[in-house]
């Protein structure tokens, strides 16, 4: 794939107000152009932008990436030691369609190098194209959207920002395996689609529940492929670029906490910030707050050592197994020492090949004192 083919370079300079070229971020961007032998591998890290809004009522998404990336570029660069790169916007096409099967070319690209991508949008319907280039490398995939609702409509065929989930609804297990909704606010959502999301098993984690459990919402992200941001999610007062601006919604310390889990994860190969509307964003509030959203996974990416590949031989990891409530069935619990991260084994059986699931430390201590962790029967019910 020649990249360049592809993209349009960014026009946008540090904030003025920000660190020097020397410390910043964009002291650090790997100045190698994308039309000759750019090195990808499972030490760099792409970012590029998607200034695609058509199929929204968020014009303003269009010019979000230049207007993060002033911001981004002015952060400290003091902890970025891997390959950091940005190929720049998107071509403009002639259509939706057109950049939706660009996304999924590039990111599919990338990702077979073993690239992990920031993509700074546009509108969230986004999301389905790169879900679609992660499933054609790896054929099952963890999708994690952080939302104040859910973008389900009436499945009437329509596709838009507003109902791009209704694609992921539908696709089975065998190939999205986890879809799950972080944040959402219930007078936001339609409680028949909470009731579809519960029959197919999805989890779905309510505002006030992420706030007060963040490390319960941990093993999620860590067990995500895909993170989907919709800056909507952030209350008003901290982010108030948005379309739908809400007085309720995460506060800005903790959107960054999600951010630096999933760039600690050892799984996660596409981060996407979308819906950021630039024109009620005022004084560039919110392009500040998602670039340093996209700060955190960048300074998390630059840290983490260890591999997916976990196992009962890995250096480092204990096995523990607990008696259940249900007839000879045994819940297996992994502990990495190394980074004190847990994990549940679902063994091997005539139906499924063994899965291991990202999980708490409550959900071991649950399992001791007789509970079967929700993570485990829900992954099992996918399974079988």
């Amino acid at each position: 794939m020649n990249l360049a083919h592809y993209f349009d370079p960014s026009e946008a300079f540090p904030n003025p107000l920000g660190l020097s070229k020397d410390a910043s971020l964009f002291g650090k961007l790997n100045k190698a152009s994308i039309t000759e032998n750019l090195t990808i591998d499972n030490n760099t890290l792409v970012i590029f932008g998607v200034a695609e809004s058509r199929n929204s009522n968020n014009p303003g998404a269009t010019n979000a990436p230049e207007g993060i990336r002033k911001f981004l570029y002015a952060l400290s660069g003091a902890s970025i030691k891997k390959s950091l790169v940005d190929l720049g916007n998107l071509k403009q096409t002639a259509s939706p369609a057109d950049t939706y099967m660009a996304v999924r070319d590039v990111i599919a690209f990338l990702t077979s190098k073993g690239a992990t991508v920031i993509v700074l949008g546009g509108t969230q319907e986004i999301t389905w194209p790169i879900y679609q280039a992660i499933l054609e490398n790896q054929g099952q995939v963890n999708l994690s959207i952080a939302d104040h609702s859910i973008d389900l409509g009436d499945n009437d065929g329509d596709f838009s920002s507003t109902c791009f989930a209704d694609k992921l609804i539908a696709e089975s297990p065998d190939k999205l395996f986890n879809l799950n909704f972080i944040g959402f606010q219930g007078y936001l959502v339609n409680n028949h689609h909470i009731k579809l999301l519960q029959n197919k098993n999805h989890e779905f984690y309510r505002l006030g529940y992420v706030r007060s459990s963040m490390a319960e919402v941990e093993p999620t992200l860590r067990d995500s492929d895909i993170v989907s941001f919709d800056m909507g999610c952030i209350k008003q007062s901290d982010s108030p670029g948005s379309i739908y601006p809400s007085p309720n919604g995460f506060y800005s310390e903790e959107v960054c906490q999600l951010s630096r889990y999933a760039g600690l994860s050892p799984r996660v190969k596409v981060f996407g910030v979308f819906e950021l509307n630039t024109i009620s964003d005022l004084n560039h509030q919110s392009c500040h707050l998602a670039a340093q959203i996209i700060w955190h996974f960048v300074d998390a990416f630059n840290q983490k050592k260890t591999s997916f590949n976990i196992t009962p031989s890995t250096e480092g990891v204990k096995r523990y197994y607990i008696n259940s409530p249900i007839p000879n069935v045994d819940l297996i619990f992994l502990h990495n020492t190394l980074n004190d991260t847990w994990w549940i084994e679902i063994p091997e059986s005539e139906k499924h090949a063994s899965h291991i699931l990202a999980c708490s430390y409550n959900d071991y201590k649950k399992a001791s004192n007789g509970d079967v962790p929700d993570r485990w029967l829900q992954a099992l019910k996918k399974l079988t």
